[in-house]
């Protein structure tokens, strides 16, 4: 590692360690000189006291010998010789031989090197020959305080001789040590010009090595960009990087702007700038996915199938303000860095013309089995019962997509809107199956279980607008397929097939099971009877169906909704009423249940329109818990009548069955069935006894009108 470093930087680690090297020698010497210089000094200012002290031992002794010529006291000037004399010798022997010295400046004892200069050591000599005859003339008055005029004399007398001698020699001794400290303060200022310099060019050279590096890493890298820029726009599917922060890289394909119509993609958060396009559930799938990828010990081949963003529907919103769908397909790719790091290679494919093709050859097929489907299911329904059916059907259709229409947008008005059409689109289902058009049945109820997904999702979370879009698609197709059955209908009849009469159920040998079909019954209540048959075999109960009072012409509102009303009920005893075989025998009933809707009048025009069912009869406790498991908060804390659980029933979309099938298990029948009863202005009793019978008995005359008063059960 360290060698790898090493090698890669070794210019700068030189350098750098040269301009320390530089530095340090510049210091080094520069103390070094100093010190040199510090003692030069001191040698300077020794020798000029020393040249002093000689003028002042010269000066002592003519005053020593003057007091005494004159009988006066000389003791003063006695004192001053003998002290010049100790220092000048004292000092000239350690400049000879080095040692002890005062020092001039704070009078302690220093230490002095002996002089090695040739011209320092030969004024030495000469001072030294030249002190020796002081030192003889001079030493006799060091004995004692009293001088004698043989001592002093020939004192005088070789002091007077020799005193500018030994003055001069001190002096060029003084010049010589100024002369050396010159030297070494030249030296000093020559190697610090010199470490200077170097420092600087060594300065200047890493200055220009850095630049031409950075000068050929930057070209490098626009060099790399341009490729990297030119291989982005050249890939035909969105790329980028995604790093552990879950955050876009810099970087990405010129294709992935095109895919999501903007620019601002980069360092943007992956789930946010995801969610623009997807549904929010998606986006925080994506979310939890991607992290998978930057958890230690998981496997990407492991969380592969996980992918979230398979095939996924998309809104892209367009230059004009629309929204564009598009079928995107992700993958993922962990990518380690040099650094070490991981890295997420996205791919964005746009397989919207793909899917959109699959689901055209998808679509023209089961559009053509739908027609052949519906073609063959036509052929033995009753034309005037086809056409009540083709004519209600397209009037609540065209209620539902007004609905839709009128409340898009409003997060609130639409979870009320999807309320609005379901008992709606209930309608149609059971009218559907009435008259055996499974096919369409099939498909509304499909529409129906994507309602009821919204439904769910809005008591938790906001429903927008583009969450709609696909109801309206489905309500489309709906739409055209009865409409669809209006044009068989109408190229049959062009071509003058009585299909109704050449292929009644029997004729096409589908098993009816124990119907009873009065002579004179309306044709139209006919539908029931194959409705009884299908949803029984579905439901795995054997039950008879009797249909009376129907001999006369409806009005056809009145009809129609006496129809729809009984088509919900008695597809409600199919699925909560009528036991099975087994179980009906245990309650010691005949083998087959009996179902009846009736009809009849007092001749004044009051009707009594009864549906009714030997079944197992209301389960009232069943309906309570299954009334405060759905709305605890209201109900939770007291018993509820039999009344209330009626009310509750006919008015709350609940149901006591544990799974959704297409005859039950969405609560939408009892209320879509009150609906009805309120437009013909019917009251409304129930009598019911457990495990014996229900009955729905529907009171009303010919000039009711509608009654949009709260429900009021009679419970008898």
């Amino acid at each position: 590692m360290f060698s790898k470093l090493f090698g890669k930087y070794r210019f700068l680690v030189i350098s750098i360690a040269l301009f320390i090297i530089f530095d340090l020698g510049v210091l080094i010497l520069n103390f070094y000189t100093s010190g040199k210089i510090a003692e030069q000094t001191e040698l300077i200012n020794l020798a000029a006291r020393q040249s002093t002290l000689s003028q002042q031992m010269s000066k002592a002794t003519l005053y020593i010998k003057s007091q005494k010529l004159q009988q006066w006291v000389y003791q003063s000037g006695l004192e001053e010789l003998r002290s010049h004399y100790t220092l000048f010798g004292e000092t000239l022997n350690a400049l000879t031989h080095g040692g002890q010295a005062t020092s001039t400046e704070t009078g302690a004892k220093i230490q002095v090197d002996a002089v090695t200069t040739e011209r320092g050591r030969a004024l030495l000599n000469q001072a030294n020959l030249l002190w020796s005859g002081f030192d003889t003339a001079i030493k006799p008055l060091m004995k004692d305080t009293l001088i004698t005029d043989e001592e002093i004399q020939p004192a005088s007398e070789f002091i007077a001789r020799n005193n500018l001698v030994l003055f001069d020699l001190m002096t060029q001794l003084t010049d010589h040590f100024s002369h050396e400290a010159e030297a070494q303060t030249t030296l000093l200022r020559r190697a610090q010009v010199a470490g200077i310099s170097l420092a600087t060019i060594n300065f200047f050279v890493i200055l220009f090595h850095f630049l031409n590096q950075l000068r050929t890493r930057d070209r490098r890298l626009e060099l790399k960009q341009h490729e990297s820029d030119q291989l982005l726009a050249s890939i035909d599917d969105g790329v980028c990087l995604v790093d552990a922060n879950l955050r876009i890289g810099l970087q990405h394909s010129g294709r992935l702007e095109e895919i999501f119509g903007t620019n601002q993609i980069a360092g943007r958060k992956f789930a946010a700038f995801l969610n623009r396009y997807v549904t929010e559930s998606t986006a925080r799938s994506a979310h939890d996915f991607i992290s998978l990828y930057f958890k230690q010990h998981v496997s990407p081949d492991l969380i592969g199938d996980l992918n979230p963003l398979k095939e996924v529907k998309a809104f892209v919103e367009t230059p004009n303000g629309k929204h564009e769908e598009k079928y995107l397909n992700f993958s993922f790719a962990p990518l380690v860095q040099e650094d070490g790091e991981t890295v997420l290679l996205v791919t964005v494919q746009d397989i919207t013309d793909r899917v959109k093709l699959r689901s055209t050859q998808e679509a023209s097929e089961t559009k053509m089995h739908t027609q052949l489907a519906l073609f063959s299911q036509i052929l033995p329904i009753n034309p005037d019962e086809l056409r009540l059916f083709i004519e209600q059907g397209m009037s609540s259709l065209t209620k539902m997509n007004q609905v839709l229409k009128s409340k898009r947008g409003q997060a609130q008005s639409i979870a009320h809107s999807l309320a609005q059409i379901m008992p709606l689109a209930h309608r149609v289902k059971g009218d559907a199956r009435s008259i055996g058009l499974t096919t369409l049945g099939e498909q509304v109820h499909a529409f129906e279980e994507d309602i009821a997904e919204l439904l769910e999702r809005a008591k938790s979370e906001s429903v927008s607008g583009r969450d709609v879009l696909p109801l309206t698609v489905a309500l489309k197709q709906i739409i055209e397929n009865i409409e669809l059955l209006k044009s068989l209908c109408e190229r049959l009849q062009q071509y003058g097939i009585r299909y109704d009469q050449a292929t009644s159920k029997q004729d096409l040998d589908v098993p009816v099971v124990g119907t009873v079909m009065p002579p004179a019954i309306n044709q139209r209540w006919h539908g029931l009877q194959t409705m009884v048959s299908d949803i029984a075999q579905e439901q795995g109960v054997t039950a008879q169906l009797e249909v009376r009072g129907f001999e006369h012409p409806l009005p056809r509102d009145l009809e129609q909704s006496l129809y729809s009303m009984a088509v919900q009920l008695v597809r409600n005893s199919l699925a909560h009423g009528i036991e099975s075989v087994d179980g009906r025998r245990a309650h010691c009933k005949p083998r087959i249940g009996r179902i009846q809707v009736l009809l009849s009048d007092d001749g004044q025009g009051n009707y009594r329109f009864v549906v009714e069912d030997d079944g197992r009869g209301f389960d009232y406790a069943a309906i309570e818990r299954a009334i405060k498991g759905q709305h605890a908060e209201s109900v939770a804390d007291r018993t509820l009548s039999k009344a209330e659980l009626l009310k509750f029933v006919f008015t709350e979309p609940f149901s006591t069955k544990a799974h959704v099938d297409t005859t039950a298990g969405r609560g939408v029948g009892l209320p879509l069935v009150w609906d009805l009863a309120k437009q013909i202005g019917a009251k409304v009793q129930v009598r019911s006894v457990a495990k014996e019978f229900t009955q729905f008995i529907f009171l009303f005359s010919s000039s009711s009108q509608i009654d949009d008063s709260p429900l009021n059960a009679k419970v008898a």
